[in-house]
């Protein structure tokens, strides 16, 4: 690593799937850790641990407890207000994360068939054209490419406007708790 003067202060070493070690340089002793080894507390002191890599859970996938937390859903406290095209409310995906693999496939197939459906009948015109709830088209300005822009209202997005007015009415008991101008596009079956 090298200081804003320019000078090199620490050397680096490890491997990306262990852990990455620094050693500063001048600090007596020229002793740098081999980056395999245990970093006691005797080495921290002349060493630093930047990084470390965590044992993996017997979880699906290998998933670290972190990744798992990003897909959770609690019940009493999150799924009652996120929006019903939330990844997270996919039953295939919630039965895959749990094990359940023989139902997250059944339930796959459940899913294409109604996403199937619904091309269908757009295509027939039985169901209106599919609109983007919470983005619009626009054109970059300067290389005229489309790109997709949060809608707005005002200047706060409209997603989480619409979100928190969700939020307040299913707290506070309010007669419209449903998210305006959002389709159903999962199905309706339990992990």
């Amino acid at each position: 690593m090298i200081s804003s003067a320019g000078r090199q202060v620490y050397k680096v070493a490890g491997k990306w799937t262990k852990q990455l070690v620094a050693c500063p340089i001048g600090s007596g002793e020229d002793y740098f850790i081999h980056p395999d080894m245990d970093m006691s507390a005797s080495q921290s002191a002349q060493n630093l641990l930047l990084w470390k890599n965590s044992e993996k859970p017997v979880a699906p996938f290998n998933l670290t407890p972190f990744a798992i937390a990003l897909n959770d859903c609690p019940e009493d406290t999150l799924k009652p207000f996120i929006c019903p095209t939330d990844c997270r409310l996919r039953p295939d995906q919630r039965a895959f994360e749990m094990g359940k693999y023989e139902r997250a496939n059944e339930l796959k197939l459940k899913q294409e068939e109604k996403q199937r459906a619904t091309r269908k009948g757009r295509e027939e015109g039985r169901i209106p054209p599919h609109r983007p709830r919470w983005f619009m088209a626009e054109t970059e300005t300067d290389t005229g490419e489309r790109y997709w822009a949060p809608s707005k209202v005002g200047e706060e997005l409209e997603y989480w406007l619409e979100r928190e007015r969700v939020w307040k009415a299913r707290t506070n008991g309010g007669p419209d708790t449903v998210w305006k101008g959002v389709d159903r596009i999962f199905t309706d079956d339990e992990p």
